[in-house]
């Protein structure tokens, strides 16, 4: 996979993580392990990465492509759990524990096309097409409701309030919303099905 990465360790972290330019060699006392741990036929695309945990053996993981497009996000992460690392690999987002590579989850946000690391609200926001997700020191916190039909965009953050434009395809322009970072709960947005707001 030829993809520029982005590494962003705004959290603290109790591990070593680079990308390797290529398979790693068979190592008796590293591990190689597969991200999903069962490949399919289009997984055969993706990433190596070595990782060097702060207690435990340094171990090698590939992570499956999602999308080769400049719209995904390709980036190496920390996290808000000192101890796991975030992988997005063409826009499909692997959490893992870095001294346990088998303790892993995959965001459902397929694909990423925003991450940012919130310190001061200690959350990861990944945001896709319709929906975003946060993730916080244990694990997944919260999945929106569908935001939009298709495309969010000028997410700004204000205390423990997002609040973004979502494309309304019935009104045939830019609407706001807004997302209570605490619960995921939101405001406003545009998606299939909702009526069609009068006079707007």
């Amino acid at each position: 996979m030829k993809a520029h990465f982005r590494f962003d360790f705004t959290f603290p972290r109790n591990y070593e993580v680079r990308v390797l330019d290529a398979p790693p060699l068979p190592h008796p006392l590293e591990q190689l392990h597969h991200y999903p741990v069962k490949l399919d036929e289009g997984d055969r695309a993706g990433a190596y990465l070595r990782v060097v945990p702060a207690e435990g053996a340094p171990w090698n993981g590939f992570f499956a492509l999602g999308f080769e497009s400049d719209q995904v996000v390709n980036a190496i992460c920390s996290s808000p759990d000192p101890d796991c690392f975030c992988a997005v690999v063409g826009g499909y987002a692997y959490l893992v524990h870095a001294s346990d590579p088998t303790r892993w989850f995959r965001v459902e946000q397929r694909p990423v096309v925003e991450l940012r690391a919130l310190l001061e609200q200690k959350i990861l926001l990944f945001s896709g097409f319709t929906t975003i997700s946060a993730v916080g020191p244990a694990g997944l916190k919260w999945t929106t409701e569908r935001l939009s039909w298709e495309g969010i965009s000028r997410i700004e953050i204000t205390g423990k309030k997002l609040s973004g434009m979502s494309w309304d395809a019935v009104a045939d322009k830019e609407v706001p919303f807004e997302v209570d970072l605490e619960t995921g709960k939101h405001t406003g947005g545009a998606r299939p099905g909702t009526p069609v707001r009068q006079g707007s």
